[in-house]
């Protein structure tokens, strides 16, 4: 977390948190969904405008975190930004290809270490890391080495080990908050 952040929550201790104007897309991109906007429309403009400046980008990647009960956030100064998250809350780019291939978080953070993997509902690729969880990047998934393992079930080699690809169960669902619920007396 950026410095003058911390120093922000330290002069102003008692902002509430927003929630539903920050989403995480899928290929790891940052959305900012406008409610406040004249004409705004749930069905139409819920998914959000792709926040193009690389400094605001940046920023938000430097003080995005979680709390303990698993829900991400961007700490945009003093106030909490809770993020709506389409697949997990990191999207893993793969560098690299086969046994050799190294994983980096969308926000630039090196991954080192993978210990869980998962097949999602709507067949994405999520493993539980170091970091957290994070999603391969669709466009990624060819570098890796995903093959039949015990009985029907697949496998990958990644950072050094072999993990089981199981499908999306309690265990994923209860690793993180996928849509933080507005707590009561936040906007």
């Amino acid at each position: 977390m950026d410095d003058l952040v911390r120093k922000a929550i330290a002069r102003w201790p008692k902002v509430p948190a927003v929630y539903g104007w920050l989403r995480l897309q899928r290929r790891g991109r940052w959305m900012l969904v406008d409610r406040g906007a004249p004409d705004f429309d749930e069905t139409r403009d819920a998914a959000g405008s792709e926040i193009g400046n690389r400094q605001i980008v940046e920023f938000i990647d430097r003080n995005y975190q979680c709390d303990g009960e698993g829900a991400w956030y961007f700490q945009n100064g003093p106030q909490r930004a809770y993020v709506d998250l389409e697949v997990a809350p990191l999207v893993l780019r793969v560098l690299g290809s086969g046994p050799g291939a190294r994983l980096v978080a969308h926000t630039g953070a090196p991954v080192a270490s993978a210990h869980a993997a998962w097949r999602t509902r709507d067949d994405a690729l999520v493993l539980a890391t170091d970091l957290g969880h994070g999603a391969i990047h669709d466009l990624d998934l060819a570098a890796l080495e995903i093959e039949p393992g015990a009985g029907e079930a697949l496998s990958l080699v990644v950072l050094g080990r072999r993990l089981a690809i199981r499908e999306e169960d309690a265990s994923f669902a209860a690793a993180f908050v996928r849509r933080p619920r507005q707590r009561p007396g936040r906007s």
